[in-house]
Parts: C-alpha cells; structure tokens; sequence
C-alpha cells in the first residue's frame, strides 16, 4: 500500500503545479453597416455590408445613432443576452462610416 501512495502523491503534486494552458484569445469580429433596432427593447443590429450578416451589438459607452453607418470591431459576446436575431457581438470599438442607410434596403458604401 505505501508503494502507491508516493507515486500517487507525486504525480498529484505534477498536477497542481503543471503551468495553466492559456486560453485562447476570442476571435474578433468586424463588420460594417446601417445601425437598426432590434425587434428585442435596447438591442442595436448592424446587417454587414460585405457577408450579409446579421450582428446584435452590446457598446459600452456612446452609442451610435439609428440609421447611421458604423464600422465596429469587437469579439463573441458571452453569456445569455436578450437580443437573439443576430450573433451578440461585444463591441470594443466603432467608429462612424459613410454609407447610405435607408430602412429596408441593404446599405452600400457612398461613392
């Protein structure tokens, strides 16, 4: 019996002390479009111009006017949230972009 109990200390003690695998980074997310409410209150969705898809965005801070266009930067949001048409995007940043934004029609890049 105490010819298992050191091995099995020691490779418990391996364990404890072997370094954290580092968790890897969130992907970013980028897109560009026409800022629109949600169906859901308070939920901001940006259809993006270039793959026609559909981002619910959570913006800390000044947030961008309805149907103006934005280009936004950010990573998968986690967690449970209430907006649910699009992918919940946590926006680190954004800024304001040219486009011709009309409800309900795609929007493009002014010329």
């Amino acid at each position: 019996m105490r010819d298992l109990i050191v091995p099995f200390i020691f490779s418990c003690l391996l364990v404890l002390t072997a370094p954290a695998t580092p968790q890897d980074k969130p992907k970013e997310i980028r897109g560009m479009g026409c800022v629109q409410p949600g169906v859901e209150t308070r939920c901001l969705e940006v259809t993006d111009v270039r793959s026609g898809a559909l981002f619910d965005l959570f913006i800390k801070g000044v947030q961008p006017a309805m149907g103006s266009g934005i280009e936004f930067v950010g990573v998968p949001h986690q967690g449970v949230t209430t907006c649910m048409q699009g992918t919940a995007v946590d926006v680190k940043t954004w800024v304001h972009r040219n486009l011709k934004c009309v409800q309900g029609t795609a929007p493009k890049p002014k010329q």
